[in-house]
């Protein structure tokens, strides 16, 4: 279990019961930032439970999202899931990454992504964990690049969300240079 230097902080794996609780951050999230996200509000919010939710319920350990949580409340989460190809099981994924809006500036997003990788990293046979971010969401870029993921590809033009595009980020943290990081 990760404290960080904030005072009642915590940061770890969500249980089971939890499930309630990341559902509503995940869907408070597709609502305070809906750019930021591949998924919609709309569609997310019909749904009787979000694939993470029953990964959460389920303890599945490749598929499974770090919260942040203040004292019980859950202020933030970051999700991890292992690729199940047979040619990609040594890599992983970072997702949904989010921390409510008064939490924000305040290395909250930094400790959950330090925790989340090194997580993802201590599953058997994780080399490498992905990330995709927008390139105009500057706060989670420096974020990501202050943990020690580098940018392995931009795909321009990947969302047009009415007359704008938006460019695509891909970056990537090997398992080697993660050794600073715990």
């Amino acid at each position: 279990m990760n404290r960080s230097a904030s005072e009642n902080m915590e940061y770890r794996k969500l249980k089971p019961e939890e499930s309630g609780k990341y559902r509503l951050i995940r869907l408070e999230s597709l609502q305070k930032y809906p750019h930021s996200f591949g998924s919609k509000y709309e569609i997310e919010s019909q749904k009787t439970k979000l694939a993470f939710e029953k990964f959460i319920e389920e303890s599945n350990p490749d598929c499974l999202i770090v919260g942040a949580l203040k004292i019980d409340k859950l202020i933030g989460i970051c999700g991890f899931y292992r690729l199940q190809g047979q040619y990609t099981k040594h890599r992983g994924e970072i997702i949904q990454m989010y921390v409510q809006p008064e939490y924000q500036g305040k290395s909250v997003g930094y400790d959950l992504l330090k925790a989340t990788v090194s997580i993802g990293f201590q599953l058997e046979n994780i080399e490498q964990i992905e990330l995709e971010v927008m390139t105009d969401i500057k706060a989670a870029n420096r974020i990501y690049e202050k943990v020690g993921f580098e940018e392995c590809g931009i795909r321009p033009k990947f969302y047009k969300k009415e007359e704008n595009y938006l460019d695509q980020r891909l970056m990537i943290l090997y398992r080697d240079d993660n050794n600073s990081i715990k």
